[in-house]
């Protein structure tokens, strides 16, 4: 059973540091301190900052080898419907979802507010080893992600950096207003060209599985396989060998 947690700390505080061994959870955090940080959060999204709840549905955890801790958290306050939040305790973000039952970090349990708002370019959150591109000509407003280095030569399964690039891609997206993705797999043109095209297929097909397996779901995800003409040097035909995810956004309703 989940117990309320009302938001008073100050004398638990004074209890627990006065131990000369601290208890952690799971040896990353102390447990007061998470709670502590997921209330500094939720008074930014609640109305009644002295008289609501909240419950800890789902304490901090790495879903599914995601670098970032969240926590699912059901908010109660006076005369308003119980909410549910996502709390990321390494970016101290929050995300209103549906439920924090069953698989609650995935795309399609977000309350979105993005169908009433447009993309906003300020508000992309850059990831390390990304490659990004804007474009709006009229009206077309997409994203172009260029991603290298996510499988090893001549295979398609994702290496381990690879897959953690994915992930930062995804809690970007997540925050945008996506309408929808079409993944490019590029391979480059030694080799058997029919075999080649293969390969650049299969690596579009794992990153889409990828994609919606960690938590993208809900938006439509196309995959485009092809291969370049042949490059004179081993070094040239490396540069080939990458990946492009093109973001298109919804338009705001006005």
């Amino acid at each position: 059973m989940h117990k309320i947690i009302k938001p008073l700390f100050g004398l638990g505080v004074l209890a627990l540091t006065a131990c000369s061994q601290p208890i952690r959870d799971s040896n990353l955090l102390l447990d007061l301190e998470w709670k502590q940080d997921i209330y500094n959060l939720l008074v930014t999204q609640v109305a009644d900052v002295d008289n609501f709840k909240f419950m800890v549905r789902k304490e901090p955890d790495y879903v599914n080898g995601s670098p970032h801790q969240i926590a699912c958290i059901e908010v109660a306050e006076p005369l308003s419907p119980h909410k549910f939040f996502i709390a990321n305790l390494n970016t101290y973000g929050m995300s209103q979802v549906h439920t924090c039952d069953g698989n609650y970090w995935y795309f399609d349990n977000l309350v979105s507010a993005n169908k009433s708002r447009s993309f906003d370019l300020s508000s992309w959150q850059p990831v390390a080893g990304v490659d990004t591109s804007y474009s709006n000509k009229k009206g077309d407003e997409h994203l172009q992600l260029g991603l290298s280095s996510l499988f090893p030569l001549n295979e398609f399964k994702l290496t381990s950096q690879g897959r953690e690039t994915l992930h930062e891609v995804i809690y970007s997206l997540r925050k945008e207003p996506v309408s929808s993705l079409v993944i490019y797999g590029v391979a480059d043109s030694s080799g058997i060209y029919q075999e080649n095209y293969t390969l650049a297929e299969k690596r579009a097909l794992s990153v889409r599985d990828f994609l919606v397996e960690e938590g993208l779901r809900g938006i439509p995800i196309a995959v485009r396989g092809s291969v370049e003409n042949r490059l004179s040097t081993p070094e040239e035909r490396v540069t080939q060998r990458r990946f492009m995810i093109e973001v298109r956004f919804n338009k705001s309703e006005k």
